[in-house]
């Protein structure tokens, strides 16, 4: 990934960790677990896709292979996260896509409501799909967001990464920036079934200064995800005065247009130099030993996210 030049505080040795205790546990990119090539372990996987499930259990916990223990409780966890959303279901009624993320208690920490089968379908295939729903901006989030602040989402979607924002342990508010009047409707009906409605707000607006963008809470700050890089500047051009004051802390942008598979080199050029004027530093998510950590950007070429940080943000890591 070529970025311009930028005087990094971090080395990949010295990254700032962000393995603190996250509410997002599960929404990691998955691994499946290792399944010996002979044993019960894939007859037990089949059993259980197939709707034995009893069957797929006791299969399992009559194996000597421990390796094969922990489908079980994986198996168990889904049940109580399908229970939790059908008793949802029943009394809301419509279709709710519950996130891959989940409470103590086993319900889904939000869930997406869909008025389009097409698109609900979509959406619950990528949310349990291997990766997730913007797994990226999800982790980084958990991680970052403190109480007081606030948190932008100028590139909703179907509201994934603000519904996660507005649910995760730090009590936030989110404001949602949104295309049609529509878009804002089902955004807010999202927020709703999730019971996060209190702390979302949705708006038919394009740019950041037709939103508040600094927080009331002495103190914090306001994260801002900017969507593709392309955006960026077109986005920030209007608050240069909030980012020379250092209102905003943060800004999360793609690598790539929406929908393209490889990276916009020119607008991730532009978008960089634009944060590096005000002395927005550049980093990407990686697995490290001590967990999830931020590495300087130029050194994960292959990340679908960039994270740039003023410098004061940083010194959050480091708690």
């Amino acid at each position: 990934m070529s970025l311009p030049n930028v005087v990094l505080p971090w080395s990949s040795q010295n990254a700032p960790s962000l393995s603190g205790a996250s509410t997002l546990a599960s929404v990691p990119v998955s691994v499946p677990e290792p399944e010996p090539e002979t044993g019960h372990g894939p007859i037990a996987e089949a059993l259980y896709r197939a709707g034995f499930t009893a069957s797929a259990e006791a299969l399992v916990e009559a194996c000597t292979d421990a390796s094969v223990h922990g489908l079980v409780q994986r198996w168990r966890e889904t049940a109580a996260a399908d229970a939790a959303l059908a008793d949802l279901i029943a009394r809301q009624g419509g279709a709710l896509i519950p996130s891959v993320a989940t409470r103590r208690d086993g319900s889904p920490r939000f869930v997406v409501r869909f008025s389009d089968s097409a698109a609900a379908v979509a959406a619950l295939d990528a949310e349990h799909g291997n990766h997730g729903v913007d797994p990226e901006l999800r982790l980084f989030l958990d991680e970052a967001l403190r109480d007081g602040d606030r948190f932008v989402d100028a590139d909703p979607g179907d509201g994934f990464g603000a519904l996660s924002a507005a649910s995760g342990s730090a009590l936030v508010s989110v404001i949602v920036l949104c295309d049609t009047p529509d878009h804002s409707a089902r955004i807010v009906e999202s927020a709703e079934a999730s019971g996060v409605e209190a702390h979302v707000i949705a708006r038919v607006a394009s740019t950041l200064d037709q939103v508040p963008t600094v927080p009331t809470t002495p103190g914090a700050s306001t994260i801002v995800h900017a969507g593709s890089a392309a955006s960026v500047a077109v986005l920030l051009r209007r608050v240069r005065g909030a980012l020379e004051r250092r209102e905003i802390g943060a800004v999360a942008w793609r690598c790539g247009l929406s929908g393209a598979s490889g990276p916009d080199a020119e607008g991730m050029q532009v978008a960089a130099a634009v944060l590096g004027m005000f002395g927005f530093v550049h980093f990407a998510l990686a697995s490290g030993e001590a967990g999830t950590e931020l590495v300087p950007a130029e050194a994960m070429a292959t990340n679908a996210m960039i994270f740039s940080l003023e410098p004061s943000f940083l010194a959050r890591f480091a708690e």
